[in-house]
């Protein structure tokens, strides 16, 4: 016998109750008094499941509910009746501390392989879907930034400046680009040294610093189509979402401008960084060097260049943050530019 109360069908009044089951497999629900108030087979009887000290409830055909706190009766009158109830096997695992631990395992192991393959995932696919003014606002207030903290006018003369965007909008017109209005700027920055970069909207800045490194055409055009890469695979972006997917996914949704804020704080560091992944450096490179071929330049010169800009930062001793940084090692991306010579 199992004490609770009993709620008449499509009605929230109740009577204290008394249920049981009889060798027939019957279910009687009685008041206090003994008077009968319901009876239904087992197996037309819905039971909820067994959820730690949560009421159980008997749900009769006509929709009347017998609720109860005692547990251990209803799981003695399942037993009578040998009536398997969906939804049992949660309490069960719920006082399994094996059931537990491999509960953690695998919801640490979710999150792991979320944080691998999920995160880089979603934050490419909201790159892609990223509407163009989105970018332009990020790119702008993301030049404000850079311009208030770390760049100034460039002293490049104004000839050699438009001989150099001329050879900037040969490999635009590649497609090196992607849809963006790509343009080229020319800054100073004693602190981010000789460096390019480009922004989401299909800006690339070039420092004095390293248009005095370059030596040829050739490497310049090398050092474009690989900024330019980045903005046609949404490197950028994607960067910047990976580390903010909350004000990314709120700007996506609901357009709210305040969050791009939010968003442009990040994109400064992980530019004059060049805080991209080696994946994305290592496809930068092959694009780079298949637009220099396209182009009649020679992938080369990008070794050259990178072999010079890893002895002026580095030295003999491991790169740090900055053009080099987080790129594949020197070594192998000179082989790879000369391998397509």
């Amino acid at each position: 016998m199992v004490l609770g109360r009993y709620f008449f069908a499509n009605s929230a009044r109740f009577v204290p109750a008394r249920a049981t089951v009889n060798d027939e497999r019957i279910l009687k629900i009685t008041g206090e008094d003994g008077a009968a108030l319901a009876e239904a087979p087992m197996r037309w009887v819905k039971i909820s499941p067994r959820l730690a000290d949560l009421p159980r409830k008997l749900t009769l055909p006509d929709g009347a509910t017998f609720e109860t706190l005692d547990n251990d009766g209803v799981d003695a009158l399942i037993g009578v009746t040998r009536h398997l109830v969906r939804g049992g096997w949660m309490d069960r695992l719920e006082r399994s501390w094996k059931a537990i631990l491999v509960s953690v395992v695998l919801a640490a192991a979710a999150a792991a392989a979320f944080i691998h393959w999920g995160i880089p995932a979603l934050a490419y696919q909201a790159a892609v879907a990223t509407p163009e003014w989105v970018a332009v606002s990020v790119s702008d207030q993301t030049m404000k930034v850079l311009e208030n903290r770390y760049l100034k006018p460039s002293s490049v003369p104004d000839g050699e400046q438009a001989r150099v965007r001329k050879l900037f909008d040969g490999v635009a017109k590649t497609g090196a680009c992607g849809p963006h209005a790509c343009r080229l700027l020319f800054r100073a920055s004693a602190f981010i040294g000789a460096n390019a970069f480009a922004l989401p909207d299909g800006r690339v800045v070039l420092t004095d610093d390293m248009w005095k490194l370059v030596k040829s055409d050739d490497e310049l055009v090398g050092v474009f189509a690989h900024e330019l890469a980045h903005v046609r695979l949404f490197h950028g972006l994607t960067r910047v979402y990976e580390a903010s997917l909350v004000p990314a996914a709120i700007i996506l949704i609901t357009g709210d401008l305040s969050q791009i804020s939010q968003v442009a704080v990040i994109l400064p560091g992980i530019l004059i960084q060049s805080a991209y992944s080696r994946s994305f450096e290592a496809d930068a490179d092959r694009s780079a060097m298949l637009s220099m071929r396209k182009l009649g330049r020679k992938p080369a010169a990008m070794a050259d260049l990178l072999e010079r800009l890893a002895h002026k930062h580095c030295g003999a001793n491991t790169c740090g943050s900055n053009w080099l940084g987080d790129h594949p090692d020197t070594a192998s991306r000179a082989a790879m530019f000369r391998k397509g010579r």
